[in-house]
């Protein structure tokens, strides 16, 4: 299906971070009320990953060499970089295993293995299986947009990033990922997710291991390239929301607060909102436990009165960084040292007919959008491209609105869920 992006505007505001320690005055105020960015040279800026996150290559049809379509049909050039990976391309497991060769299954094993069970499932004669593999209990339309943010006055980078397989490692398998950066490499984190993360799942999704088990440590795995990668997360991390549907089975995983939630259509034709995930806030008793037994701090931001200000944030016990405003997240070094965590929480459900939409986005859409509301956006909408460009057109205004004229990245990932029985 279709991958919608927009035109991102190279932006960012920097300010500088505060060293003194906890018990003394105060801190600066920042432009945005959900991270802290940290002053940084300008050559730093251009700092790349050691391997750049691939590019989808668009050819005049409009469709990449990996399946991609552009649905705007516009130049790939200077954002090809942020092209979500949307594909049926149904060889994904054996192409990534053959470049990367990042999994050990022997493959006559896998095969014999996806052969018996599409026997199995029907009826065992060749034709039963190709029927098989066509019958997937739900099928998947899917929808990626990401929106640069704008600080009038700074030049502003796109810190999220998306992907998104409509089939994925085999045919009744579909992934959907949203990521959102912070901190001054945070662009530079997402996308480094965004490029490793799918490929070190098959491995784990085909290691035999439970999926919640899996999932996790895909995510742990992750971050501990990002750790010995070229990429300085000292100070910059990402959120990164995974969900994953096998048959009729959804599992989420999450780090952060890029929340993911399922639309669910009642018998009167009303909405129901689900979250599928929850914001991971250092308020959060667990959360916050954790935190102070690694000597970590949750504080407010103090003004020049003392008065607090914005979110809790995470803070180290004697210096006011590195102000982390959420309790698990990728990279972010330092804010690993005081207790913030990389390791997902999971949801996992047997999805019904009722269930007709899923939605995973950064938190430039739930800032001034209630799940509930996103939901019946867009379900208002013919088809996931429609939906997902209203909803994210529609954060942009409230930012717009709101916060006079500063709006956080929105990035949405729009799935239509289409039962077969």
């Amino acid at each position: 299906m279709g991958c919608v992006t927009s035109k991102q505007v190279e932006d960012d505001a920097i300010v500088e971070p505060d060293l003194r320690p906890a018990n003394g005055s105060n801190a600066a105020e920042t432009t945005r009320a959900r991270r802290l960015s940290y002053s940084i040279e300008a050559k730093n800026r251009q700092q790349q990953l050691q391997h750049p996150p691939a590019v989808a290559v668009i050819t005049a049809n409009g469709k990449g060499t990996d399946g991609t379509v552009d649905i705007k049909g516009g130049s790939v050039g200077t954002r090809g970089r942020r092209l979500s990976y949307v594909t049926n391309d149904k060889n994904l497991a054996d192409k990534i295993k053959a470049e990367y060769a990042m999994y050990a299954e022997d493959e006559s094993s896998l095969q014999e293995h996806q052969q018996g069970a599409a026997a199995a499932a029907a009826g065992g004669s060749p034709q039963a299986q190709q029927q098989a593999k066509k019958q997937r209990p739900i099928d998947v339309q899917v929808a990626c947009m990401s929106r640069a943010g704008r600080e009038p006055g700074y030049k502003k980078t796109n810190q999220d990033n998306c992907f998104a397989f409509e089939k994925y490692i085999t045919e009744e398998q579909s992934m959907f990922g949203a990521m959102d950066g912070h901190g001054p490499h945070g662009h530079l984190v997402s996308g480094f997710v965004k490029q490793h993360l799918p490929i070190l799942l098959v491995q784990h999704l085909t290691s035999g291991a439970g999926l919640k088990e899996a999932l996790s440590s895909g995510f742990l795995e992750v971050d501990a390239g990002l750790a010995g990668s070229k990429v300085d997360c000292e100070f910059s991390g990402s959120t990164c929301s995974l969900a994953h549907l096998k048959g009729t089975t959804l599992t989420t995983a999450w780090v952060g607060d890029s929340r993911i939630v399922l639309g669910r259509q009642g018998k009167r034709g009303g909405w129901e909102a689900v979250d599928v995930s929850h914001d991971h806030k250092p308020t959060l008793p667990e959360e916050k436990a954790r935190i102070l037994k690694q000597q970590g701090r949750v504080e407010r931001l103090v003004d020049e009165m003392g008065q607090p200000m914005g979110p809790y944030r995470v803070w180290l016990q004697y210096a006011w960084i590195p102000g982390l405003a959420m309790s698990r997240a990728l990279g972010d070094q330092l804010a690993h040292t005081v207790g913030v965590s990389s390791e997902p929480q999971h949801v996992q459900l047997e999805l019904t007919p009722s269930d007709k939409l899923l939605i995973l986005a950064s938190d430039g859409v739930w800032e001034f959008i209630s799940s509930k509301e996103a939901v019946e956006l867009v379900a208002s909408c013919d088809t996931p491209e429609d939906g997902c460009r209203l909803l994210v057109d529609e954060a942009h205004q409230r930012w717009l609105h709101e916060e006079e004229g500063v709006v956080d990245d929105i990035t949405a990932v729009v799935v239509r869920l289409v039962h077969r029985r």
